[in-house]
């Protein structure tokens, strides 16, 4: 089922209360042979992304959460011998260029890509997938990514300047990268090891440099298999941020996005909440939280302390 059905069908569902006659005109608008075939599609696509009625309001006013990468070609620099050489930029042939984007929506099963023709690459002309990314994530809320901090977004916005194209709108950012090099001490902090220690979604295989050679010679078989690496990237990214979610202590609350007076987790969203105790900072005394659902760890806001307690502080 396509997303914008999906969609359409979720709005429909999640506000009715036994009523069904809203199927029949659904199944007419997107060309469903009746409304019974439509909401058996509907059915097991939901049950698939695990929504149910108790989560569906939650799911709804969620932001767009966009896990995304991207793969950009390497230079060609002329060169007298191989080692300890300094390269300057009068020596540069021809600079890096943008191969091929992917990205997930979370709670979205589609991976969208775009990717250079034989022609473009050839040309190193990326401004057509340039624009396309830029458009994702302009609408996308919450960016995801591997080591998006310190290569994708630098990368993309040199090109972006490039192609005279205005910055993209301010957006709230986790970098699995950082989030794995500042919480735990593994060997390498590479998606590869990482998914591979974790027994997860692993990055797909490639030719090595070859693959890369032959994308920017204008290939199209070796760019399909770049789009393909680069699609399975973006999965392999959101299964590391979901492992790592309950750890990520400045994820962006999305309990700012609910629209409910309950206790709500910051990193998911969940209102499956149960409380832990007490915790004691040196400001004061709050109850101590957890997610049953994604696991992440917190405290409430308010301070337990009575005023007069407050007052008399020694900090």
């Amino acid at each position: 089922m396509r997303q914008e059905i999906f969609d359409d069908c979720l709005n429909e569902w999640s506000h009715s209360v036994g009523n069904k006659k809203f199927w029949p005109i659904l199944a007419e608008k997107w060309g469903y042979e009746s409304g019974e075939i439509l909401r058996s599609s509907f059915k097991r696509a939901r049950r698939k992304k695990g929504i149910s009625k108790n989560n569906v309001e939650r799911i709804i006013n969620q932001p767009k959460i966009c896990v995304f990468d991207t793969e950009f070609s390497s230079m060609i620099v002329s060169a007298f011998q191989l080692w300890e050489q300094n390269i300057t930029p009068d020596k540069i042939i021809k600079d890096s260029f943008m191969l091929c984007w992917s990205a997930k929506i979370i709670n979205d099963d589609e991976i969208y890509s775009d990717v250079l023709t034989g022609e473009e690459a050839k040309d190193g002309n990326d401004y057509r997938i340039v624009c396309s990314i830029w458009n994702l994530l302009s609408s996308s809320e919450i960016w995801v990514g591997q080591n998006i901090r310190g290569y994708d977004l630098k990368k993309l916005n040199t090109r972006f300047l490039f192609h005279g194209l205005v910055p993209l709108p301010k957006r709230q950012i986790v970098d699995t990268y950082l989030v794995a090099k500042s919480n735990f001490a593994f060997p390498s902090n590479g998606l590869a090891y990482i998914n591979k220690f974790l027994g997860i979604k692993q990055k797909l295989e490639t030719e090595g440099y070859s693959l890369w050679d032959s994308c920017m010679n204008g290939d199209e078989e070796a760019l399909k298999k770049m789009d393909f690496y680069c699609r399975g990237d973006s999965v392999a990214t959101t299964e590391l941020y979901f492992k790592l979610l309950p750890f990520i202590a400045g994820h962006p609350n999305l309990a700012l996005y609910a629209e409910n007076n309950e206790k709500t987790c910051r990193n998911c969203g969940s209102t499956n909440i149960v409380e832990l105790g007490y915790e004691y900072t040196p400001q004061g005394k709050f109850r101590s939280i957890r997610c049953v659902d994604c696991g992440y760890t917190g405290h409430l806001k308010q301070n337990e302390l009575s005023k007069e307690k407050k007052k008399n502080l020694i900090i």
